[in-house]
């Protein structure tokens, strides 16, 4: 944000200071006679202040004599000259006005701030100057007083000179000064007023980069943010390939509440190379994020950090991964994510790696992922986690390992629904599995029975039998467990063979 960073009348004040005393010098004996006249219509009391104006042979020897030096700059013999006259005991009004008027500014020279004050005032109160004069010197006076901070009484002299020279006296310069004024002394609301005025009577193309940060200081200190916009919006169109301008812009429309503007403006600033601090990269990158359009604003933010723009920090890594994630490219999002895993060891990092592989579908890699991040712990809801390693391992088509973090998962409140409807899932699964490999059995069974039958019918038709003169079959592969060479069931020909007595010990047979 563009701030008023004060004013500097030093330059000004000299150079008023010099036309004042010139107008005051030429304005009695040294003027000419058309000067004279001019003055003496113009002035209210033109008879008496012709014949009060004028220079004694002594007096003006010795003003001629202080003049001349000051033009020399020999300030100081000046100063010397002029109180000789001073201390005449005939000086007139008018040669004591003079007199002090040009040992104020020998004084101001010297950079005795006080005493020109002084003097100045002082001329004014012999009630001998015009009130041109007077109004001239009450600026004069009003200035320095700004610049010894008198803020106050530096308003009042200027203020006073307005007055009693009438608003025609007002021009930009004035305005100004009075503006500046009640800034220092933090009088805002009053220096609206002038910096009002001043800003009206300084012709547009004519504004400078200081008149416009005038108006801005004025418009934050009363938070009068249209205000602000306005002049802002101005300085942009003006100056349209400075930084600050558009930043003060974009902080303006972000105030107002048009976040979107503010982050066309950033865009514009990026674009047009103005953006090259990191934290300014990655305030774009947050207004990308913010706006739904993440996959752009990682692009930057990748790009930035490569090229050492942004430092690849823990914190700039998370928020480049967060904006993978973001834009669901999950391939892109892991590295990142494993980058930022590794450097804080946290077990959240971990967690967000696990998710990233999920969604990849890296299932084992996920799982490990997955158990780092329980393992290291301080994760907000561990619940969740233990829920989301069960469902890895169950497409990893892991049930006992999945029901094992499921019952964890039930452990917390949070996850407990979940948990068990998994749990309860998985056990169906189970259960439905050997129901259907009992009913497989049996049909297998049946099949084999009939089978059998069959062969055995077509045997003896055939008269197929082995040399004892027994009916032989051939007995298919997958009943070879069920039924012998005979057809006969191998589990009832095993239930009637009789088992064998156990030999007697030499005990039992004695």
């Amino acid at each position: 944000m563009i701030r008023f960073s004060g004013f500097d009348l030093t330059g000004v004040t000299r150079k008023l200071a010099m036309l004042a005393i010139a107008v005051s010098l030429t304005g009695g004996a040294f003027a000419t006679a058309d000067a004279q006249r001019r003055e003496r219509r113009s002035d209210e009391q033109s008879e008496q202040n012709a014949a009060d104006r004028v220079f004694s042979a002594a007096i003006g020897e010795i003003v001629q004599e202080a003049f001349a030096q000051q033009e020399s700059e020999l300030y100081n013999d000046s100063i010397t000259t002029l109180n000789r006259a001073l201390a005449t005991t005939s000086i007139n009004p008018y040669e004591r006005a003079v007199s002090l008027q040009l040992r104020g500014r020998a004084y101001y020279e010297t950079d005795r701030v006080t005493q020109a004050i002084q003097d100045w005032t002082a001329a004014i109160d012999t009630g001998a100057m015009l009130p041109s004069e007077v109004v001239s010197y009450r600026i004069n006076i009003g200035q320095l007083y700004i610049t010894i901070e008198d803020y106050t009484r530096g308003i009042a002299s200027m203020e006073r000179a307005v007055a009693d020279g009438g608003t025609e006296i007002i021009n930009a310069p004035l305005a100004r000064m009075l503006a500046q004024a009640y800034g220092q002394a933090e009088r805002y609301r009053e220096g609206l007023t002038w910096a009002n005025r001043f800003w009206a009577l300084i012709p547009a193309a004519d504004r400078q980069r200081g008149d416009y940060s005038l108006m801005l200081f004025y418009y934050q200190q009363l938070e009068m943010v249209p205000q602000q916009m306005s002049i802002v919006e101005e300085m942009v169109q003006r100056w349209p390939t400075e930084k600050s301008n558009w930043q003060s812009y974009a902080s303006l429309l972000a105030q107002v509440g048009r976040e979107e503007d503010a982050f066309e403006a950033n865009k514009i600033m990026y674009i047009n190379g103005m953006l090259t601090l990191g934290r300014e990269i990655e305030a774009l990158a947050q207004y990308y994020s913010y706006f739904e359009y993440p996959y752009r604003g990682a692009l930057i933010l990748e790009r930035e950090i490569n090229s050492g723009t942004v430092e690849r920090t823990q914190r700039n890594l998370n928020l480049l991964a967060n904006m993978w994630r973001q834009a669901r490219e999950w391939e892109r999002a892991i590295p990142v994510l494993r980058q930022v895993a590794q450097l804080s060891g946290a077990g959240d990092d971990y967690l967000k790696l696990a998710e990233a592989l999920y969604q990849d579908r890296q299932l084992s890699e996920s799982e490990t992922a997955f158990e780092d991040a329980l393992n290291r712990g301080g994760i907000d809801r561990p619940g969740t986690a233990w829920a989301l390693l069960g469902t890895v391992r169950l497409e990893l088509d892991r049930r006992q390992s999945a029901l094992a973090a499921f019952r964890e998962a039930a452990r917390y409140p949070y996850s407990r629904s979940t948990a068990n409807g998994y749990t309860t899932y998985i056990n169906g699964l189970i259960r439905s599995e050997g129901d259907r490999t009992r009913i497989r059995e049996r049909v297998r069974q049946d099949e084999c029975r009939f089978g059998v039958e069959d062969l055995k019918e077509t045997a003896v038709l055939l008269g197929t039998v082995d040399e004892t003169g027994r009916i032989v079959v051939n007995v298919p592969q997958r009943c070879s467990d069920l039924y012998n060479q005979y057809g006969d069931p191998i589990a009832r020909v095993a239930a009637a063979t009789p088992t064998a007595a156990p030999a007697e010990t030499p005990d039992e047979a004695g």
